[in-house]
């Protein structure tokens, strides 16, 4: 047999058994048309790089962060009293982070029915969102009419008496808003719609770039979100407030002259202990209760040696002994310290 014809019979073979693998395990190899007619959104929960919008917002500034991160700290503080207080039962309201994200992805990530609200907050521009997780608003509504809080069994939309308790809830989140932002910006808010369905709502484009200020709100064994929705355009009027370019001089020169008059008037005003140090002798106590007037006392400094000056019992000067008219004196020669 020539080396041809070995060569020709090795391939065949080798074919012969990628086919037989291929018929068994049927998921080694995959039809070309399979692969070209693959629905892209498929490849989604596989790890791996995954594609980016360069439409959606991605970071925010150092201090424009820090600032809304105060405000729903804050937030987070006053809504855990007030409602505490408003349901006679425990609730805590913890502050989770903040997500940026585009109103058309938030609004059809949202549930369906849920509650969400539009709110205007001036002098903020436009319009914000509040959403409520609609369990923890009927858990809400029935302890405010003297009910058991138990979750629903049913999800259902409101009725209208529900959707006048729900504004009222939504106009309690943003009375809370309003105090936790009281130190940047004083808000003004109005109630403008209440829906079940976020598909009804505008006060944005889809493309728009937006804020989430994430909460969590735990009332009982219960856990739920809630959140609070900013355009990125909203804060275009306060900019200067929530995300400063450099430091401000809040105060006039005439205010920073009387400020500085203050701080001397009162460095003048404190009283410190000044010692001067003649010398020092090591002794004991019946040593001490035996000295009487006449007695002398020998210092191991020499007289022409510095003098230590201690202020609040800390080495600040060294200096010299003298008169002044008719008084001892201290002359200062040359300072320790400088504080």
């Amino acid at each position: 047999m020539s080396n041809e014809e070995f060569d020709s019979l090795d391939l065949d073979a080798a074919i012969g058994e990628a086919e037989e693998l291929l018929d068994d395990g049927g998921s080694i190899g995959a039809d070309l048309d399979d692969v070209l007619n693959a629905d892209s959104s498929a490849d989604e929960h596989l790890e791996g790089p995954k594609p980016y919008d360069f439409n959606s917002p991605h970071n925010l500034s150092r201090n424009f962060e820090r600032n809304l991160r105060s405000v729903g700290e804050g937030f987070g503080k006053i809504a855990t009293i007030d409602f505490t207080s408003l349901l006679r039962m425990s609730m805590q309201v913890d502050f989770t982070g903040l997500t940026l994200r585009t109103y058309g992805d938030y609004l059809a990530g949202l549930d369906q029915p849920t509650c969400v609200a539009l709110v205007n907050l001036p002098p903020l521009k436009g319009s914000c969102l509040v959403h409520l997780d609609l369990g923890l608003c009927f858990i809400f509504m029935k302890k405010l009419m003297g009910g058991v809080p138990v979750p629903e069994d049913t999800v259902r939309e409101f009725t209208e008496i529900e959707r006048g308790i729900g504004a009222g809830l939504v106009n309690r989140f943003t009375e809370i808003l309003r105090k936790a932002a009281g130190k940047l910006v004083e808000l003004e808010p109005s109630f403008v719609a209440l829906e079940n369905n976020p598909n009804y709502l505008g006060g944005a484009a889809e493309g728009e770039n937006i804020i989430v200020m994430n909460f969590k709100i735990q009332l009982n064994t219960v856990e739920s979100p809630v959140e609070l929705v900013f355009p990125l355009s909203a804060f275009g009027t306060v900019k200067d407030v929530f995300d400063p370019q450099g430091a401000r001089e809040l105060r006039t020169s005439e205010e920073m002259r009387d400020d500085r008059r203050r701080i001397m008037d009162m460095v003048r005003g404190t009283s410190s202990e000044l010692v001067a140090t003649l010398g020092e002798i090591d002794t004991n106590l019946e040593e001490i209760m035996n000295l009487r007037v006449g007695d002398v006392l020998h210092l191991a400094q020499a007289v022409e040696a510095p003098l230590r000056i201690q202020v609040e019992g800390a080495d600040a000067w060294l200096g010299e002994a003298g008169r002044l008219g008719q008084n001892r004196a201290v002359k200062l020669t040359r300072q320790l310290t400088k504080e």
